[in-house]
């Protein structure tokens, strides 16, 4: 096949030969099985020429230099995961890049893009949670109670990330009143307790000495490492002491409620911090 020989303005009577049928009428979008036979079939291409490769679906003109794809609409998808990338690792040649890991950044490396970990993210605070209580809780029961609504739910962002825990917490039981205390709990796992003592009771704090029923503010802090991507729900939970006089622990309230001049209500709150680790 004659390559292309570009444009001519034909007059009234000319005869047409091979060579301008050839070279002239036939120029279009050329049809070949692979790029191979394209430069089989065509050994002298000129700029403006077009091929169609049905190999690869892809139509590729000449530059005057070189073939090059005029698109990629027909190229073979190299993703094979979701969230996967495409990226020219060559000239006009696709290539994969495969998702990366929860809290990565996309970057460059050795000219080409990549995933890496951020650089620099240590000790900053990603996220913040926070609520807070106004309103009055009590129980009466020996078994540790979630405080309702002193609670807050956190999504890291990494599993390598710690959680700071800060509560502010006021509470009052009846003086001298046994195993009334108040821990932090992860999900349904106790953390930042005291250490096994025979039948001693293990709390973060022991709100069961206040003070002629007094409310008393206890601030509690704990750095937690939960290694984990997915919700986690941090929460405050107290324990009473049943029995015939009534023992009962109370949340942003005294113990002795009637002395409205001596004792007010108050708040409490939880606030959690995700530290890039």
């Amino acid at each position: 096949m004659a390559a292309g020989l570009g444009f001519k303005d034909f007059v009234t009577g000319e005869v047409l030969t091979a060579v301008d049928v050839d070279g002239y009428l036939m120029q279009g979008i050329w049809v070949f099985a692979s790029a191979a036979a394209r430069d089989a079939a065509v050994t002298s291409p000129q700029e403006g020429n077009f091929a169609y490769l049905k190999d690869t679906n892809i139509t590729t003109y000449y530059t005057g230099s070189a073939w090059a794809n005029l698109d990629t609409t027909g190229m073979t998808n190299p993703m094979t995961t979701t969230g996967d990338t495409i990226y020219s690792s060559s000239g006009s040649t696709p290539a994969r890049l495969g998702i990366g890991s929860t809290g990565q950044v996309l970057t460059v490396a050795g000219g080409v893009p990549s995933w890496a970990t951020p650089a620099g993210g240590g000790g900053k605070v990603l996220q913040v949670v926070s609520t807070a209580k106004t309103d009055a809780f009590s129980t009466a029961t020996a078994a540790f109670t979630d405080v309702t609504g002193l609670s807050v739910t956190i999504t890291p962002t990494a599993n390598t990330s710690k959680i700071l825990v800060l509560v502010t917490l006021n509470a009052s039981a009846r003086d001298g009143q046994g195993n009334s205390g108040a821990r932090i709990v992860r999900g349904s796992t106790d953390i930042f307790i005291g250490d096994t003592a025979s039948n001693r009771v293990r709390v973060t704090t022991d709100i069961s000495r206040n003070d002629v029923y007094a409310n008393k503010n206890f601030g509690l802090t704990y750095l937690d490492s939960p290694a984990t991507t997915s919700a986690t729900t941090y929460k405050v939970q107290v324990s009473g002491l049943p029995s015939s006089s009534g023992w009962t622990t109370y949340v942003n309230r005294s113990y002795d409620d009637t002395d409205s001049s001596s004792f007010g209500r108050s708040a409490s709150s939880i606030t959690v911090l995700e530290i890039g680790a």
